[in-house]
């Protein structure tokens, strides 16, 4: 609960709190005309009932009970007005924050808290926030004020009904409690169970393309179907726990106004005079107080739901905004000048499984090696050997399990990340593109890119090949993910992407495996004549790296199995003279 309170804070920011104090007080004008109303009937009902009614008083206080229920009718308007602008806005701060706290996190993070649990609480969760921040303007500050008020005034129109109301609200809270304790349990099932389902379409939307090739559409119904089942056994039971709340209410209400009804009954039996004759006013009154006070009780109890449900939203926010990133600086992190790009990987060990790696295992194990400043360096293995982890701990998209990886001399983990990052580009197989134009996308890899700068990324990417011949050239839309591109197109564009930062060190993880062979030798000429950086290349054929200044050779157990160039690794690496004879059948040629 204290984490919706944390949020429900920000209801009271400088930003938020003109229109909080002003949906408030025409919330409490609202308040206070609902408790006026009844006492303005009574009044009408006590005049006529008396032995002379002056009628002209009758038309008066009923023009003004008109009045008043019209200007109920705008302030309650005005009141709605105001707290959806405040949810709102809160609501859109909230998307704002934990969209910029994801880009924060590292990829570690996102491994633990899973992708469908951060969609699922970046737009149901704070979905529901904004519920109940809305209401907290309408149903979780008018009910309190009410029934406090509604007993107040049910204590002053006549203190030998009161004695009902004494019995009734605490029957009424205490079942109400019992359903609710119960209740909150169901609600963080349904959470996770929705999680479950937002992780099952987000990875069947993205693996749209794969499903229809393996024609396994059916399977993957039958999959979301079972998990859709599980979300909505879990819904039905929580509401079906619910459901008895109603009728309960209903079922005390009219016992309550038939406990009314027929006190009311023994004192106009007693009563003589005036008193009698106000009774009826006083009834009517008493009804409308007891009705207005189980109403409140009713909304209380479907605020308390709404607020477990908030507490659990709240919950998971803060969860993911309280998350730290397991990458971030050092307190006092390094920033140099020309960067030569000179890397030593120092018996280097990592896993998945967490800080010790043990969880999971090993990926990488007790790997060295040096990199000469502008050399160019190929990475081989099999398939599971640790060629694409060797080189994400190298940006620090992960951090290294022991030993240490270093650049010019300094730990990467001693450098401002941002910094190194700008230094190092990263370019991957699979090619991802942002819905916007063609140089939308280069600039992604620099800002402020000129047609020139871009140009140039694109000829040594051999993009340019397709952009010329595009009528709007670097201003020609990119859909979401670059499905209006073909596969080669995606690389090369990624590729120029990469080219435009003009970086220290240049990572290409098996970047040209969708291009066409005579392009990707005019990307092998373009990169290898570049001798002003440091290039790694990972690559699943030796044709593709066999002419780089050394290779790095890693087995299936993750070992470093050799180093060195293509004729000494003929000699030295078992590992690399397997994958050479499978490739070439022992003719190295």
């Amino acid at each position: 609960m204290k984490d919706l309170f944390k949020i429900y804070l920000r209801i009271y920011q400088k930003k938020h709190i003109v229109f909080s104090l002003l949906a408030i007080l025409f919330l409490i004008l609202d308040v206070l005309i609902a408790l006026g109303i009844p006492s303005i009937t009574k009044n009408i009902f006590d005049e006529i009932n008396s032995e002379n009614p002056d009628l002209n008083y009758v038309y008066r206080v009923g023009a003004l009970a008109v009045g008043i229920a019209v200007a109920a009718v705008v302030v309650m308007i005005v009141n709605n007005v105001l707290a959806q602008k405040v949810a709102t806005r809160i609501a859109a701060e909230l998307r704002g924050d934990l969209f910029a706290k994801i880009q924060e996190l590292s990829f570690s993070n996102i491994d633990e808290i899973t992708t469908g649990t951060l969609l699922t609480v970046v737009s149901n969760d704070t979905a529901q926030l904004q519920q109940i921040i809305l209401m907290s303007f309408r149903a979780i500050l008018r009910s309190p004020l009410t029934l406090i008020g509604a007993i107040v005034m049910a204590y002053l129109v006549n203190q030998r009904l009161f004695f009902i109301i004494l019995i009734i609200v605490p029957i009424l809270t205490f079942c109400i409690i019992m359903i609710l304790r119960r209740g909150s349990q169901y609600f963080m099932a349904m959470q996770e169970r929705l999680d479950d389902l937002n992780t099952k379409l987000n990875e069947t939307v993205s693996g749209a393309r794969e499903i229809k090739a393996f024609v396994t559409e059916a399977q993957e119904i039958a999959a979301f179907d079972k998990i859709n089942e599980r979300f909505s056994d879990t819904t039905i039971s929580a509401f079906r726990h619910m459901a008895s709340m109603d009728p309960l209410i209903t079922l005390i209400s009219n016992i309550g106004i038939s406990a009314v009804l027929l006190f009311a009954g023994y004192l106009a039996s007693v009563l003589t005079g005036n008193a009698r004759l106000e009774l009826v006013g006083t009834i009517s009154a008493y009804i409308s107080y007891l009705q207005q006070i189980i109403m409140s009780l009713m909304m209380l109890s479907m605020i308390a739901i709404q607020i477990s449900r908030g507490a659990i939203s709240a919950q998971r926010i803060q969860r993911v905004l309280n998350t730290a990133a397991h990458i971030k600086n050092t307190d006092d992190p390094v920033v140099v000048d020309g960067l030569k790009g000179r890397i030593e990987y120092r018996d280097v060990s990592f896993g998945y499984g967490g800080s010790n790696g043990e969880d999971a295992g090993l990926t990488l194990q007790n790997i060295s090696f040096v990199i000469e400043p502008g050399s160019t360096i190929g990475v081989i293995g099999s398939t599971g050997s640790g060629k694409t982890t060797l080189v994400q701990l190298l940006p620090r998209l992960y951090d290294v399990t022991s030993g240490a990886i270093y650049i010019d001399g300094v730990d990467v983990r001693e450098y401002d990340l941002k910094f190194l990052r700008e230094q190092i580009s990263y370019v991957t197989q699979e090619a991802i593109l942002f819905s916007g134009t063609i140089g939308d996308n280069i600039r992604q890899g620099k800002e402020d890119a000129d047609v020139d700068e871009m140009g140039e990324a694109a000829r040594l990417a051999v993009a340019d090949e397709f952009i010329d011949k595009l009528e709007a050239g670097f201003d020609s839309p990119v859909t979401q993910g670059g499905t209006n591109l073909s596969g080669g197109q995606r690389q090369r564009l990624s590729l120029a992407r990469a080219m435009v930062r003009e970086p220290r060190i240049l990572i290409l993880d098996d970047s040209t495996s969708a291009v066409d062979a005579k392009s990707e030798a005019k990307i092998k000429d373009n990169i290898f004549g570049l001798k002003k950086r440091t290039t790694i290349i990972i690559a699943q054929k030796i044709s593709s790296i066999r002419n780089c200044d050394k290779i790095i050779v890693l087995d299936n157990s993750g070992h470093l199995d050799g180093y060195g160039t293509h004729s000494e690794l003929l000699e030295k690496s078992e590992v690399y003279r397997e994958i050479h004879n499978s490739q070439f059948g022992g003719n190295d040629e």
